[in-house]
């Protein structure tokens, strides 16, 4: 092979821009009792089922793949819960599951996953999503996630997040505070407004401000840089952990000894959070969207996905009953002779 035509493998190489998509399911959130008077114990909110036959993390999964290849789909998750979240990753490769032995660790195991899509190629476009949040229209956020991750190679930091903007009042939600970029072209996140109190949380929605989601889409490259800025020697030590991971075919496991080498305040500036992150932000209206950040919240939206479940089944039971009406009543006529009849 001339040196010529190996320049330009490694240059398509590096210019390689396939998406992929990590659920943080390790994060911190609320623990939420299935029923009142359950004989289960509580769980973590992303282990549950809020009024429909499938977990918040299942609804995360199948979220990723809308927007990735199933073997482009990452999970962060915690020992501890392993028989909750095991079965739901089926369909995701051992070497793609990113295990950490606490909640604490969660910025280290997305770190982990980060670090192992930017080894393939800088240029990987990746999307973020964290596995505790309820969204009621799945259609609309999946449109925003696909148009963000169009419109970034117009971004100049490199990084978006989504801003809700939604008819349901936020319950102890974060909130984007947006300005306009220098060119004017764009927005970008000014300040985040930590679970203000009502009053001000509605002030701050008059006046432009979006829901905060944790969503995340970005090249591999940024962040893998600001990992390397933030803590110097950590990508060494977790690219070796990702390679025995890759040669054994297992699970990446993030020990209490890594982490415990790497500072708290380390730990803070891995959650990738704007202003000191610089972003763009891209305003999603009327998804439904709820970041599940207390228990208040979570009764709330549960309500909620259980009301539109028997909605839903009322819907779907009136239908069958028409079907079953119509049909009864082909039966009982005779058919045309040379003419189609339809069937429901």
């Amino acid at each position: 092979m001339s040196r010529r035509s190996h320049r330009a493998e490694l240059r398509v190489s590096r210019l390689r821009s396939d998406p992929w998509c990590i659920v943080v399911a390790d994060s911190h959130g609320p623990e939420w009792a299935p029923a009142v008077g359950a004989t289960r114990r509580p769980m973590a909110v992303q282990y549950c089922e809020l009024g429909e036959p499938i977990t918040l993390l299942q609804k995360a999964i199948h979220r990723a793949m809308r927007v990735a290849p199933a073997s482009h789909v990452m999970v962060t998750a915690i020992d501890e819960y392993r028989k909750q979240w095991q079965p739901a990753l089926w369909c995701v490769r051992p070497e793609h599951r990113f295990v950490g032995n606490s909640r604490s660790s969660s910025p280290l195991t997305v770190a982990a996953a980060l670090l192992s899509i930017a080894e393939e190629s800088a240029s990987h476009v990746v999307t973020i999503i964290p596995a505790t949040c309820f969204v009621v229209n799945e259609r609309v956020l999946t449109a925003a996630l696909c148009h963000a991750r169009e419109t970034l190679p117009l971004t100049p930091q490199g990084v978006m997040t989504l801003g809700m903007v939604d008819i349901f009042d936020g319950i102890d939600e974060d909130y984007l505070v947006p300005t306009k970029a220098r060119d004017g072209s764009h927005w970008v996140v000014r300040a985040i407004a930590r679970r203000p109190v009502p009053w001000v949380a509605r002030h701050l929605r008059e006046n432009g401000a979006m829901i905060a989601s944790g969503i995340l889409v970005g090249y591999a490259s940024v962040f893998a840089t600001d990992i390397a800025k933030q803590c110097p020697g950590l990508p060494l030590k977790l690219t070796q952990a990702i390679a025995r991971s890759h040669a054994e075919g297992v699970e990446c496991r993030v020990t209490s000894e890594l982490q415990r080498d790497v500072p708290q305040s380390v730990l803070r500036s891995l959650r990738w959070c704007a202003p000191a992150f610089p972003q763009r932000v891209l305003r999603v209206k009327y998804s439904g969207w709820s970041g599940l950040r207390s228990a208040r919240a979570v009764a709330r939206f549960s309500a909620i996905a259980c009301t539109t479940m028997s909605a839903r089944n009322r819907q779907e039971s009136t239908s069958f009953r028409s079907c079953e009406d119509v049909n009864a009543g082909q039966n009982n006529e005779p058919r045309a002779v040379g003419k189609e009849t339809s069937e429901c």
